[in-house]
């Protein structure tokens, strides 16, 4: 019997023999019913152990590839391969979008200085203050903490949130409404199933998170944009014709234009929504860090019986923590608990009572305190930067709240922006025809500087060409990074 063995390979040599043999069954080339050779003369063929050919030939008929027969020897079993070695078994067609998906790194390998949005300072993780909570979970905890919880969460992280929520945004919240999720798009994800079937209608901001959309079509439902402006959502424009089963806001700072829904507004979404028989989705965004004024409480203190609350400790701490929560009407809590549980089951036990403890300490608090101070620097200095490099030709927006801005130039674009910022080594996305999203939250000074200077480079000081509309302006724009 003849198989190749590379003595020189880092694969072992058991690994090697086992292989060639299962694949020469599973391929047909080895057929049913025929017998192996013995042990010890593929041994002497191979120029190996006996042993490994012993342990190969053991894996095998654990497997099912082969049978031994007392006083026999070992033959290949039947049903162990594939018809016609395989080709009668074609390979499924690809999925119609089969093209790999790019998630950029917030610090380019190339130098490119990246603007993208929802990226926390990363540098700036209280290491010390987690480590410690963290050390003091696996050293006080019962050993019952290492098996299945409550997929709704730990009640002790349940119960920090309930009162850090209440005191921060004013949610109305028990620790059973609340339900610990990876993220705040799994909270959006398992939301939009729940609430949602097929041929519903739903309301989204406009322009949004494309996610948004894409999580809303997959249930079958159909999206439907609302225009905003710089104070929200406009519920002027809210639609008379459809009874929406779900409306999705970010009234505290909308993404991507920044603005903040005012009183009026927010009493009209209601109002709407309570005639339509609606239920709200608030998706707190970034809010903690509110700079010339207090952040306004959130919509559900309001109506936290129609309003579902989402918020996420990403753009807080830290996106690879995959810690977010819902806070929902108490009719609701076991069907989206039903739901979590066939998700992931749980998020990890540990770190939630490192969270809660974390919480509890007042160490969340302090770090808050900390990152806005450090944020309002950094973004006093954006906008310095643009004044300075642009000469006053865009105008801010977004600027009072989270950790980007939206800057808007009353005319278009160029058409060839895109080559032009790429040529600069600079990264910024664009909405619609007139506007580039800046995040700035995860830039040291020198790198807000230089990225200003190349992307003024890339603008350029001549008259701007008028642009076909992009992506962002026809259906909402794609900013994944945003939001998670």
């Amino acid at each position: 019997m003849w198989m190749a063995i590379d003595r020189d390979s880092r694969v072992p040599m058991l690994n090697q023999v086992y292989r060639s043999l299962r694949d020469g069954i599973w391929k047909g080339e080895l057929e049913a019913g025929r017998r192996l050779p013995s042990t010890r003369r593929l041994a002497a063929e191979l120029k190996v152990s006996r042993n490994i050919v012993l342990e190969a030939y053991e894996r095998l008929i654990a497997e099912g590839f082969a049978v031994a027969r007392s006083g026999a020897g070992t033959f290949v079993a039947e049903g162990a391969s594939l018809p016609d070695g395989g080709t009668a078994i074609p390979a499924p067609p690809a999925p119609e979008d089969a093209k790999p998906v790019a998630y950029p790194e917030v610090a380019p390998a190339d130098g490119t200085i990246s603007f993208r949005t929802g990226s926390p300072a990363m540098d700036r993780f209280p290491r010390k203050a987690w480590s410690d909570a963290l050390r003091r979970v696996y050293r006080e905890a019962p050993d019952g903490l290492f098996g299945y919880g409550n997929p709704a969460g730990e009640p002790e992280l349940r119960a920090a949130l309930a009162e850090y929520l209440r005191d921060t945004r004013g949610v109305v919240a028990t620790p059973d409404r609340i339900v610990v999720t990876g993220g705040a798009i799994q909270a959006l994800g398992l939301a939009a199933r729940m609430l949602l079937s097929e041929g519903d209608d739903a309301l989204v901001e406009h322009p949004t998170v494309e996610e948004v959309r894409t999580l809303i079509a997959s249930t079958g439902a159909r999206p439907h944009g609302v225009p905003v402006d710089e104070s929200g959502l406009a519920t002027g424009a809210l639609p008379a014709d459809i009874r929406p089963r779900l409306i999705y806001v970010t009234p505290s700072h909308q993404f991507p234009l920044g603005g903040a829904m005012p009183i009026p507004r927010r009493v009209e979404l209601l109002a709407y929504a309570a005639r339509a028989g609606s239920y709200v989705l608030e998706d707190d965004y970034d809010s903690e860090f509110a700079y010339d004024a207090p952040a306004v409480h959130s919509l559900q203190s309001l109506a936290p019986d129609r309003v579902f609350y989402i918020g996420t400790f990403s753009k807080i701490l830290s996106p690879a923590l995959r810690i977010g929560y819902i806070v929902l009407p108490e009719a609701w809590v076991p069907a989206f608990v039903r739901l979590k549980r066939l998700a992931d089951y749980e998020n990890s036990r540990p770190e939630q009572l490192a969270l809660a403890d974390f919480i509890r300490q007042r160490a969340l608090h302090a770090h808050v305190h900390r990152m806005r101070k450090l944020y309002r620097g950094r973004r006093e200095l954006l906008i310095a930067c643009l004044e300075a490099q642009l000469g006053g030709r865009g105008r801010v927006l977004g600027k009072a709240v989270g950790l980007h801005i939206a800057l808007r130039f009353g005319e278009p674009l160029p058409s060839d922006l895109h080559d032009r910022l790429r040529e600069a080594k600079v990264e910024a996305a664009q909405i619609g025809e007139d506007c580039l999203l800046l995040g700035y939250g995860h830039l040291q000074e020198d790198e807000i500087r230089e990225g200003a200077e190349r992307l003024a480079r890339a603008l350029g000081n001549h008259a701007m060409p008028r642009s076909k509309p992009n992506q962002a302006e026809k259906g909402g724009g794609s900013h994944a990074a945003r939001r998670a």
